[in-house]
């Protein structure tokens, strides 16, 4: 299993050999897709429709896992093209930051349309590819409803992908195999939690994988238009709705999610929860 900060560098080592090939952009998918299929058997698959969805729903949750000894991939479905600030690249390079902060084993981009996203063959093939591929134990996954359409289409693109990794007859070229759980983060839209997750320990390393997109929520570069990712308040959104789920619990801080499924319970004097 390769680290991210060890992919990154063999990335970079094999890139120095671009200069014997014709076709740069060609050899650097090569060299991401030979380094994909090192990376097999995690415990848990993140998706997310652009780069800072993940670390928005449940970045504390994932650093947590991390922590515990759990190895995590991050994989966007876009490349958030039509983002109002940034560029692709640096986007990019915010988002390789980003997991590594939160300890990330590897993070991909399937290079879906960015505003466009829908529940094509092809968009689904591509979430088949890399469940088939990482084989998680657990998918994490925006919730369906949404303001934003990309956010709730990207839902149904990896349920619908994650079930079909599952059938041995939808042919990709790896073996078939489909997680036994998936769960679903919050977005803009809030849900009944299934359960919440303390992140009380892992809130300020949350917020320093979101403040690593420094092009979408700082005004570090004044050229682009003030959006409502760079007011001072959405800072004080994303604490004040971690620290209400938080105190759900009784914690500083939590995150929510929602199971696809009903929860089997050996012991209910085990469940950490309070009636009163």
């Amino acid at each position: 299993m390769f680290s991210l900060s060890r992919t990154s560098s063999i990335a970079m080592g094999l890139s120095s050999w671009r200069g014997w090939f014709c076709c740069p952009n060609l050899t650097a998918a090569i060299i991401v897709w030979l380094l994909g299929r090192m990376m097999t058997d995690v415990d848990v698959v993140a998706f997310g429709a652009h780069p800072d969805d993940i670390e928005l729903g449940c970045g504390g949750t994932l650093a947590k896992l991390v922590e515990a000894g759990r190895s995590i991939v991050f994989v966007d479905l876009t490349r958030g093209e039509l983002g109002t600030r940034g560029t692709t690249d640096v986007r990019e390079q915010e988002a390789r930051e980003a997991a590594r902060i939160l300890g990330a084993v590897a993070r991909e981009n399937l290079a879906l349309p960015d505003g466009s996203l829908a529940l094509t063959v092809e968009a689904k093939y591509k979430v088949v590819e890399v469940i088939r591929r990482f084989r998680p134990r657990l998918v994490l996954l925006p919730y369906f409803r949404d303001r934003h359409p990309d956010h709730v289409h990207a839902s149904e693109i990896v349920y619908e992908g994650t079930f079909l990794a599952g059938l041995p007859r939808y042919v990709t070229g790896e073996a078939s195999y489909r997680p036994e759980k998936i769960l679903y983060y919050m977005g803009w839209e809030e849900f009944s939690p299934s359960f919440i997750v303390d992140i009380s320990e892992q809130f300020e390393r949350k917020m320093e994988a979101i403040r690593a997109y420094a092009s979408q929520f700082s005004l570090v570069n004044p050229s682009y238009p003030e959006t409502r990712l760079t007011s001072p308040a959405t800072g004080r959104l994303i604490r004040s709705r971690m620290a209400h789920y938080g105190a759900l619990i009784g914690k500083k801080y939590g995150e929510a999610f929602l199971v696809r499924g009903v929860l089997e319970v050996e012991d209910p004097l085990k469940l950490k929860f309070s009636s009163f």
